[in-house]
């Protein structure tokens, strides 16, 4: 806990010290739901604090939704300087350990998306379209035709990441090294299948 209730906060400094809370509680106990009381309580605000900055429970967990999908985005950022089947793999691998750090959150925003809420789908769509183009640029520098065929194929794979890691977070019956390897693999294994049908 690194301010008190007392301390005197711009407003952005006191959004910004309780989304670090909410990031600490994550870090913490990734598979621990994330409760209102419990992230006032690690940023020494109360709970009605909390809401009076954010308005309501599901604006605070958009807010740390948006937080937590920036720097997905940017910690899934290609390296140019690397070749591009690293580049590929480094991608892949460091989505895989975003998701795994706050499987939680990741968990909520797949079923707000799916719910309908349209600030998390306009949200989890940026996150894809990010992710799937680079995803298809790297494809493309291996030397494999962007098709129609080729490009629906990359879309469909991240469909099957995303079920996947879903299902490992409720049931980790595989390392997490694994479960890397697993989403490393289904792509060229896709992308295989699809080059024998082009």
């Amino acid at each position: 806990m690194t301010q008190t209730s007392s301390a005197r906060l711009r407003p952005d400094e006191r959004r910004a010290q309780i989304l670090g809370a909410a990031r600490r509680v994550l870090l913490a106990d990734p598979h621990r739901e994330l409760t209102v009381e419990l992230v006032a309580a690690e940023a020494g605000v109360s709970p009605a604090l909390l809401f009076h900055y954010f308005g309501s429970k599901k604006k605070f967990q958009y807010a740390v939704i948006e937080e937590a999908a920036a720097e997905v985005i940017l910690r899934t950022a290609p390296d140019a300087a690397l070749p591009p089947d690293e580049r590929l793999r480094s991608g892949i691998r460091a989505f895989v350990r975003a998701v795994l750090e706050a499987p939680q959150l990741y968990r909520a925003t797949l079923l707000m998306s799916a719910a309908g809420d349209p600030a998390v789908r306009a949200l989890h769509s940026e996150i894809r379209q990010v992710f799937s183009e680079w995803v298809i640029s790297a494809v493309a520098e291996r030397g494999i035709e962007i098709t129609p065929t080729v490009e629906l194929a990359c879309h469909g794979w991240q469909g099957y990441v995303e079920q996947t890691l879903m299902t490992w977070i409720d049931n980790p019956s595989v390392s997490a090294e694994a479960l890397e390897h697993l989403c490393e693999q289904s792509l060229d294994a896709i992308l295989t299948t699809t080059a024998d049908r082009v």
